[in-house]
C-alpha cells in the first residue's frame, strides 16, 4: 500500500505545482498559495526542485496579500510568515522576508493581547472564541511565534501564554461557575446564541490552548501558573469525556441549560472537534508534565478505534481538518510518541481509505464533502484540500510522522 500511496503523492505534487491553480481571495491564504508552499517546503527538505516550487508559491502568496486580509495563523500576513518559516531550511534563509513580516505579526499579536487584557481586567466574558482559538486567535499567533523561535518572538509568545493562563481561570455568570473560555457567541461561528457555549475542540476550542501550553512547556518556555492551567484544562476535559458503547468521546460544545452545562451530541472522528485531536492535546500535556494518568486517559481514549465499525467514524471527506488525512497524521503522532496506543493497524486502515478516495479524474484527486447537503468540492489547499492530504501521506510513507519543516504546528499536533 505504501507504494500505491507514493504514486498518489507523486500525482498530487505534480498537479499542485503551478501557483495559478489556487482559488480566488475568498479562501484563506493556507487554502491557496500558502498551503501549496507548505507542501513543497516539506518535500524540499530533500528535493531541490521542490524547494524551487516552494519559493514560487511563496512569491505568489506574497503578491496575493491584500489590506482586507484577516490576519490569523491561516490567513494574511501571519499565514505567509508561517509558510516562509517552514520553507526556511536553515537560519538566514528567507531572513529579509521574515524580518519584514515579523514587524506586522508582532503588531497584530500586541493588539490582540491588549484587547484581551482589557477584557480580563474588566471581568467581562468572551464574546467569541475567535479571540483565543487556533484558527483565528491568540493560540494560532502563539503557534507561529513558537515556530519562529527568535528572542522577540519568544518574549511575545510568553505574553500569549500568560494570557491563556488567565483565560482558563473559572468565572461566574449569573451565579453559575463556568470555565473561563466560556463565549457569549453560540456554537456556530457567526450565529448569536443567547446562552453562549463552551468549545472543546482543537480548531476553535480549548484543545488548541492546551496543546500550545503543553508543547511550549516541554520546550522550556514557561510562565507562572502554566502547569496549573494545564491541569485545569485536562481535568475539565476528562470530566466531560463520556462513553458511547465501547467508544470514549468528547462533545464538541457545551451550552447552559438553566444552571447546568449540557453536552452537545458526539461529533465525528476528526482533528478539529473529535476525540483524536483532543486526545492528542491531552497526551501532549501528559508528556509535558510527566503525568502518567493523563497519558493513560489519552491512550485509552483512542484504543477502541481498532474495532470501531466504519459507520461510527462518520468521516465524509479526506482533508486534514475533519477528514481521513487529518486522522492519519494526528493519530500517527500519538502512536509515535506512545506505541501503547496500539494504533498501528488503525493507521494502515485509515491510509487505505485515503488511497481509496483518490480519483485521478478529479483535478486535485479528491472530492471534499465539508458540509452536509452542500455539493462536493475539489480543492488544492492545506486544511481542506489536496496539499494537506499530500502532506499527511508523505509523513505516513516516510515512517517518520514528525515533519522536518514543522508544517503540522499549524495543527498543534506536536
Amino acid at each position: 500500500m505504501t507504494a500505491s500511496l507514493a504514486s498518489v503523492l507523486g500525482a498530487l505534487t505534480e498537479r499542485l505545482a503551478d501557483p495559478r491553480i489556487a482559488p480566488g481571495s475568498q479562501r484563506s491564504l493556507l487554502e491557496r498559495e500558502g498551503g501549496l508552499a507548505l507542501l513543497y517546503a516539506e518535500l524540499g527538505r530533500h528535493d531541490p526542485k521542490a524547494r524551487a516550487l516552494a519559493h514560487r508559491h511563496l512569491a505568489a502568496a506574497n503578491r496575493s496579500l491584500t489590506p482586507a486580509s484577516p490576519h490569523t495563523l491561516f490567513d494574511g500576513i501571519p499565514a505567509l510568515a508561517f509558510a516562509a518559516r517552514c520553507a526556511a531550511r536553515q537560519e538566514g534563509e528567507y531572513a529579509a522576508l521574515l524580518d519584514g513580516l515579523d514587524s506586522s505579526v508582532f503588531a497584530i499579536a500586541r493588539t490582540r493581547l491588549e484587547e484581551e487584557r482589557r477584557r480580563l481586567d474588566a471581568g467581562e466574558t468572551l464574546h467569541t472564541v475567535r479571540s483565543f482559538d487556533l484558527v483565528s486567535g491568540l493560540t494560532g499567533l502563539g503557534s507561529y511565534l513558537f515556530r519562529r523561535g527568535t528572542g522577540d518572538a519568544e518574549s511575545l509568545l510568553r505574553e500569549i501564554l500568560a494570557s491563556l493562563v488567565r483565560l482558563v481561570r473559572p468565572i461566574r455568570r449569573d451565579g453559575v461557575r463556568l470555565p473561563g473560555w466560556w463565549a457569549e457567541q453560540g456554537p456556530v461561528i457567526g450565529q448569536e446564541h443567547r446562552g453562549g457555549h463552551v468549545n472543546l475542540g482543537m480548531a476553535h476550542g480549548i484543545g488548541g490552548p492546551l496543546a500550545l501550553l503543553a508543547t511550549t512547556w516541554t520546550a522550556g518556555i514557561r510562565v507562572p501558573e502554566q502547569d496549573a492551567a494545564l491541569a485545569e484544562i485536562v481535568a475539565f476535559l476528562v470530566g466531560w469525556s463520556d462513553v458511547d458503547g465501547s467508544a470514549r468521546f468528547w462533545p464538541p460544545t457545551l451550552t447552559l441549560d438553566g444552571e447546568r452545562l449540557t453536552a452537545s451530541p458526539r461529533s465525528r472522528e476528526s482533528w478539529c472537534y473529535g476525540r483524536p485531536g483532543i486526545a492528542r492535546a491531552i497526551q501532549l500535556a501528559g508528556l509535558a508534565l510527566h503525568r502518567e494518568d493523563w497519558l493513560t486517559h489519552a491512550r485509552e481514549s483512542v484504543r477502541d478505534l481498532a474495532t470501531l465499525p466504519g459507520h461510527r467514524w462518520e468521516v465524509r471527506d479526506t482533508g486534514l481538518c475533519h477528514g481521513w488525512s487529518g486522522l492519519l497524521h494526528v493519530l500517527g503522532r500519538m502512536q509515535h510518541d506512545d506505541p501503547g496506543c496500539g494504533l498501528g493497524t488503525v493507521l494502515d486502515r485509515i491510509a487505505g481509505r485515503v488511497l481509496a478516495e483518490f480519483d485521478p479524474r478529479m483535478p486535485f484527486g479528491y472530492r471534499q464533502h465539508s458540509r452536509p447537503g452542500a455539493p462536493p468540492t475539489d480543492e488544492p489547499g492545506f486544511l481542506t484540500g489536496a496539499a494537506g492530504i499530500a502532506l499527511a501521506v508523505h509523513a505516513y510513507c516516510s515512517a517518520e510522522p514528525k515533519p522536518a519543516s514543522g508544517w503540522d504546528s499549524a495543527l498543534l499536533a506536536g
